[in-house]
């Protein structure tokens, strides 16, 4: 029996209620999530295994759009399928970045130095 693994990259509450609505269907034979997590096993019934990432990624997008959750994307890596907003390096992180090659550093005088490794 394969497992499929849904993380939802912090958000609990996204993850009980996708477990509820997964648990509702006749195509999920069992589901475990620990409690208070924000990542959900779940195993298929054996007539759905062969195709179980497309299907669970197709229900999930359902989900998501019907309950206007439309910034979410689905991002699958090996067996775990993850569910979350993307955000871009600068919106998380308090590095700097060089102009010219994107190397990343923690201080304004080390980017400095960086920069004329480019000869500016």
């Amino acid at each position: 029996m394969a497992y499929i693994v849904i993380n939802f990259a912090g958000d609990v509450l996204l993850a009980q209620a996708v477990k509820s609505y997964l648990s509702s269907l006749d195509l999920v034979s069992s589901i475990y999530m620990i409690p208070e997590g924000d990542e959900i096993s779940i195993s298929l019934e054996k007539n759905n295994e062969r195709n179980g990432n497309r299907l669970i990624k197709e229900i999930l997008r359902n989900y998501l759009d019907s309950h206007n959750l439309t910034r979410y994307k689905i991002m699958e890596l090996e067996n775990i399928l993850t569910v979350g907003i993307p955000k871009k390096i600068e919106e998380i992180s308090n590095l700097l970045m060089c102009e010219i090659c994107g190397w990343r550093l923690n201080t304004e005088e080390e980017l400095l130095v960086h920069r004329r490794t480019h000869w500016i």
